[in-house]
């Protein structure tokens, strides 16, 4: 890779050629993905640790300090789209990422969950903070498309900003208290 980097690269001046950038391209992305891993592998040891240690529940650490760890990047970059004006690719990216992460995440979790075990299929068990995160996420769906659509004429108050923030504090809460009132 190095040495197509030192052929194909321009010395300061003009482009790198589409057929000599796009395995490089690839090969950072690989690199840069198996880091990733390798440091969520860590962290997520690391968060179960201090869970055992402190006598907090997993589904507790996953909603809160996983989860907004997990979605800082994402979250900075859908402000500054928006503060640029582009509404309509922040709001696509807020709901494109989850879909990708419960869609292919998921996926891969569980098929190789199951190649590992040798079985056919895993047994699930949805705990209330999870059947509790769908009501919310579907709460606030309906409300942009409600708001959105059918009363906004495809515009979105500010005011919904609001609600959306008000339904993540009150799933925070109902989940965390949920988590507990099982003890």
């Amino acid at each position: 890779m190095a040495a197509l980097v030192l052929r194909f690269a321009p010395a300061g001046e003009g482009q790198m050629a589409l057929f000599a950038a796009t395995p490089i391209a690839l090969y950072g992305f690989i690199i840069g993905a198996t880091w990733i891993d390798a440091i969520a592998d860590h962290l997520v040891g690391m968060l179960d640790f201090i869970g055992i240690l402190f006598r907090i529940p997993g589904p507790v650490i996953g909603l809160t300090i996983l989860a907004w760890g997990n979605s800082v990047a994402d979250l900075s970059a859908n402000v500054a789209m928006a503060r640029k004006g582009l509404a309509n690719m922040a709001m696509t990216a807020c709901f494109a990422g989850p879909v990708f992460n419960i869609l292919i995440g998921l996926g891969l979790g569980f098929s190789t969950l199951a190649t590992m075990e040798g079985e056919s299929e895993i047994k699930v068990e949805l705990k209330a903070s999870v059947v509790t995160g769908f009501i919310f996420v579907l709460l606030n769906c309906a409300a942009i498309l409600g708001v959105g659509i059918f009363l906004g004429q495809g515009r979105i108050p500010k005011q919904h900003g609001y609600l959306a923030l008000t339904l993540y504090c009150l799933y925070v809460v109902s989940s965390v208290l949920l988590t507990y009132a099982k003890k």
